[in-house]
């Protein structure tokens, strides 16, 4: 089973209907945004939605290898104009409803609402293109995931897999979408990966560091994987997941969206360069497409939405302005250890070199994705990110600090066993500024 959209079979079943899709593909849109910094000017914008040469070129200038497996598909199907193009795939918004928190306890399908088409938005309203793409967050498909059923029996069965039930979003951002034969299919949200329980509630852009989709694909009714590759699928642990390989063998720490705006690069391996909102929409688009096999594809209004959505989560993060007054000797000792690659405003830099940085290895040279190098995360949002390092390994910013890390007798890796290497950055200071550093860091 791959976590790419290996389900053909069922995305076909939404494309072959093309009388049914008919009233999906007859949207043209111009759209004027303005959100601040490292938003799309209103032009840049409405070249997005309606100018294939600008999407071509942006995509051409965002790739950092061309020559990975991820560029090469895209340069091949997106804004080519050609008979290939992903442009030629019909549109679809299909009608879904949130799998409900009481559908857990009673295993009724009444339960859930009726399944309802997102209407799409004004493109000319900023605040409802911003909405909307809240709303497509959690309600938008995307990806298949009949293997989730296992998640479905019983309260129990959801927290297993890591699922956050909540009485008003339902049950960890799934939703049923409607397929062009009248069915419905579980499937996959944004907010299925992106978005976990706090003390306040669900919150979107972090990391839902319980889920464990590698446990599901494996458990899941009638599931036919080698036992190998099931090892692969079992071995992500939670909150990782393989979004390169049918084989499971890249796993990757769930992302914190809540930084994107700040980031000088998007995938843990640097694969885009962030040059802004249309970067972010154009690899949320044709994520869209991958994810569905290749059949269909969304409206390009919602892939735009969900870009000014993402950015604007980055509003909420505390500022460094306000770390840097409350814990100055803190601040003083990032400057020293660690700015040189968290610089600026945005706590990000330039890709470093693998060898640079020491960690695995696996991700940066993908032959997928891989650029040779790892981004340089923004640290904006990192006192409340979770698991840290691309593979997800180190369990707080004590455990990255902690010199025993680099030795056997580890015990606080959460994926593997051992020493957990590389970044060494701080692991020789001494421990009274160890912990200025990493009061520092957890304010921010």
């Amino acid at each position: 089973m791959d976590l790419r959209g290996n389900y053909r079979v069922q995305w076909m079943s939404v494309a072959r209907d093309k009388c049914s899709m008919g009233a999906l593909t007859t949207l043209t849109l111009a759209l004027t945004l303005g959100c601040g910094a490292q938003v799309s000017t209103p032009n840049e914008s409405e070249q997005f939605l309606s100018d294939r040469a600008y999407r071509r070129r942006e995509l051409e200038l965002s790739l950092v290898n061309a020559g990975d497996g991820y560029a090469q598909l895209r340069l091949a199907h997106y804004a080519t104009g050609t008979a290939s193009d992903w442009d030629r795939l019909p549109e679809w918004n299909p009608e879904t409803a949130a799998v409900s928190a009481e559908f857990l306890e009673t295993g009724s399908a009444e339960s859930n609402a009726a399944p309802t088409a997102l209407d799409l938005p004004d493109p000319n309203d900023e605040d409802a293109l911003r909405a909307f793409g809240k709303l497509a967050f959690s309600r938008f498909p995307v990806q298949l995931a009949p293997y989730l059923s296992v998640t479905l029996g019983s309260p129990a069965a959801a927290a297993r897999y890591g699922l956050w039930v909540d009485e008003t979003r339902g049950v960890g951002g799934l939703v049923r979408a409607r397929l062009a034969d009248g069915s419905l299919a579980l499937a996959l949200t944004c907010s299925s990966c992106h978005a976990a329980r706090t003390t306040s509630g669900v919150e979107d852009g972090l990391p839902n560091t319980a889920l464990d989709l590698g446990a599901a694909i494996v458990a899941a009714p009638g599931s036919a994987l080698e036992p190998e590759i099931a090892a692969h699928f079992a071995a992500w642990g939670p909150g990782r997941l393989d979004v390169t390989t049918s084989t499971g063998l890249e796993p990757a720490r769930i992302a914190d969206l809540r930084a994107t705006r700040f980031q000088t690069n998007l995938q843990q391996d640097a694969t885009l360069s962030m040059r802004g909102e249309t970067t972010l929409a154009i690899r949320i688009e044709t994520l869209l497409i991958t994810s569905s096999g290749q059949v269909v594809r969304p409206p390009r209004v919602v892939a735009l939405a969900l870009a000014a959505y993402v950015d604007s989560l980055s509003n909420a993060l505390p500022s460094s302005t306000s770390a840097d007054a409350a814990a100055p000797l803190g601040e003083r000792i990032f400057e020293a250890t660690c700015a040189s690659c968290h610089s600026s405003a945005t706590l990000s830099g330039p890709a470093v070199p693998l060898e640079l940085i020491g960690t695995d290895e696996t991700l940066g040279l993908s032959s997928e994705r891989g650029t040779g190098m790892y981004r340089v995360p923004s640290l904006h949002g990192v006192g409340t990110r979770g698991p840290l390092l691309h593979d997800g390994s180190l369990p707080s910013l004590a455990a990255m600090f902690d010199p025993a890390r680099e030795t056997s007798a580890f015990a606080q890796r959460l994926h593997g066993t051992g020493a957990v290497k590389g970044h060494r950055f701080g692991l020789d200071l001494s421990e009274a500024d160890r912990v200025a550093l990493i009061g520092y860091l957890s304010l921010l």
